[in-house]
């Protein structure tokens, strides 16, 4: 539920396998705002490597000799959250005993939340006035402690879209977004996968004591074709899976029938598809943008407004 991530390897940037020039310039703004104190709100899908580039934030700050937690809001359960972030006092309610929060055991490193939009929102308000006042209260307790704490929080959905769904506090949102970092998922960035392939297949054939030599071309056009919904953590699972029914030679597409993996399965997107996807995004931008008003939506696409609604129903925008 958290942990020291300490206790796993310390990361840095050179842990971010990329040619993508995106990703180059992302690594890049990371290692400038990480020698600062401000917080820091990290977007990207699942299996983009979000921890990653948390773990290479905080090795290159000047918290680098001190701790670092993550704290997985989505794996809390709602009752014990607050007395697991803020501790206890002893006496606060019956059979009470004293017991430090993570607050304030990371005081003066690094605190790493992940999923935040999944925090109950009354919690959030607390959290909130930690980051603007750097203190805490004990649950029980009325007396201040006075915190030093680098914020870094993340979310695998859209932000602005957790906003209007309500699931995350507009003014909480706006004091964590100093520093925005929004990861690009694999299926934007397909060039990397050549170079996450061979990363790969080094790292399992040590762990394997195999001699995998890479995979065939017909491997490589299904790899590029398919759009790993779980990015790049799918992508090393799916390797890795391979590696458990070969040890020599090259992957080929037959091997791929042994996984449990849509790769084979995998069409590729007609362009009248991607063009819908990019419509349904800017149209629920646009929504987000004027307030959910259909009228000011479609103003700001250029769009009429009986158009915009019948888009809005074949996008099912309005469930």
């Amino acid at each position: 539920m958290y942990e020291n991530m300490f206790s796993k390897s310390k990361q840095d940037f050179n842990s971010i396998i990329t040619n993508d020039v995106t990703m180059k310039e992302l690594i890049n703004k990371a290692k400038k705002v990480s020698l600062g104190n401000s917080p820091i709100l990290i977007y990207g899908e699942t299996g983009v490597g979000k921890e990653i580039f948390v773990q290479a934030i905080h090795n290159n700050s000047l918290r680098k000799d001190k701790k670092i937690l993550a704290l997985n809001c989505a794996a809390i359960p709602t009752n014990l959250m607050e007395a697991m972030l803020f501790g206890i006092e002893k006496g606060s309610f019956t059979g009470a005993l004293n017991r430090v929060g993570l607050l304030e055991s990371v005081s003066e490193g690094t605190l790493y939340l992940d999923e935040l939009n999944s925090m109950p929102i009354e919690l959030q308000g607390k959290l909130l006035r930690v980051i603007e006042e750097n203190t805490i209260k004990r649950v029980g307790n009325t007396n201040t402690i006075d915190m030093n704490i680098r914020f870094i929080c993340s979310f695998n959905e859209d932000p602005e879209g957790c906003i209007s769904r309500g699931t995350i506090r507009k003014d909480l949102y706006y004091r964590l977004n100093v520093i925005r970092l929004n990861i690009p998922p694999l299926r934007e960035r397909k060039e990397d996968i050549y170079i996450l392939i061979d990363y790969f297949i080094k790292k399992y054939n040590n762990k394997f004591k195999g001699n995998i030599k890479g995979v065939t071309k017909e491997v490589m056009h299904q790899f590029l074709k398919y759009d790993w919904p779980g990015n790049v953590r799918e992508l090393e699972n799916s390797l890795e899976a391979l590696f458990n029914y070969k040890s020599q030679g090259f992957f080929e597409l037959e091997d791929l029938k042994n996984i449990d993996s849509c790769i084979l399965c995998m069409k590729r997107k007609s362009l009248k598809e991607r063009v819908e996807e990019v419509e349904k995004e800017y149209i629920k931008e646009a929504l987000i943008i004027g307030g959910f008003n259909i009228t000011k939506a479609a103003e700001i696409l250029d769009m009429p407004r009986q158009t915009l609604q019948y888009k809005i129903k074949k996008y099912k925008l309005d469930e």
